[in-house]
């Protein structure tokens, strides 16, 4: 039985392995699911605990022997890392073992990329060696390009989290939705929509919250 080894930071990433795991296990893998932060593991426990053949681990800091360690432990056949998390201990430890190591949810912002790119000849090697990337959008997609991944181990796939958002069932809540409504003052019997990353960078004006509260219709609540 193949293992498949997926690698999410937190909350968010975890969120969008919903319905990937349940469509590994269909097809006969094993799932280990890892997550780096405390509420990264709290949302996996709660997401996947009880499921056959899935493990749930905490991620290894990314110097060679907590890497080697850590695969010797959880023996994956192949590595999918969610959205980003190239680190190039643990890529080039994977690759050495014949593991093949790639991206899923790709998202490569224009704030990472100036920091990855500062010290590209660092990180090339460790994004040449990818397997696959499967890339949000064509701009993700040519700032990995642009980091070393090869093109024809590159593709546009689309976003997982929107996959995520379409698996509950009708009565199905996510815990903890009606005391997060409660906190924010939200009326939960009225449309919602959530405007996200719209915070100015500092130094900077914006009319864009005024934009927002104008298209919004009557009735409607607006969550920047």
């Amino acid at each position: 039985m193949r293992r498949v080894l997926l690698h999410a930071v937190s909350v968010g990433e975890v969120g969008t392995l919903r319905g990937l795991v349940p469509l590994l296990r269909e097809r006969g893998c094993e799932v280990v699911v890892s997550a780096s932060t405390d509420t990264g593991l709290k949302r996996a426990h709660e997401l996947f605990d009880g499921q056959p053949g899935v493990f749930i681990v905490r991620f290894a800091l990314d110097f060679s022997p907590a890497v080697t360690r850590f695969l010797n432990a959880v023996r994956p056949d192949v590595v999918a890392l969610v959205e980003l998390e190239c680190w190039p201990n643990f890529v080039a430890l994977c690759t050495k073992r014949g593991i093949p190591v790639g991206v899923i949810n790709g998202r490569l912002s224009e704030r990472s990329f100036r920091g990855y790119h500062r010290f590209r000849g660092f990180f090339v090697k460790a994004f040449g060696s990818l397997a696959f990337v499967g890339a949000q959008d064509s701009e993700y997609a040519a700032r990995f390009r642009a980091m070393g991944v090869h093109e024809d181990r590159l593709t546009v796939s689309g976003s997982m989290k929107w996959d995520a958002t379409g698996i509950l069932a009708p009565d199905e809540e996510l815990p903890g939705a009606a005391a997060l409504a409660a906190e924010l003052g939200i009326d939960r019997s009225k449309p919602l929509i959530v405007a996200g990353s719209t915070a100015p960078m500092p130094g900077t004006k914006t009319t864009e919250d005024a934009l927002l509260h104008a298209a919004t219709p009557t009735g409607v609540q607006l969550l920047c």
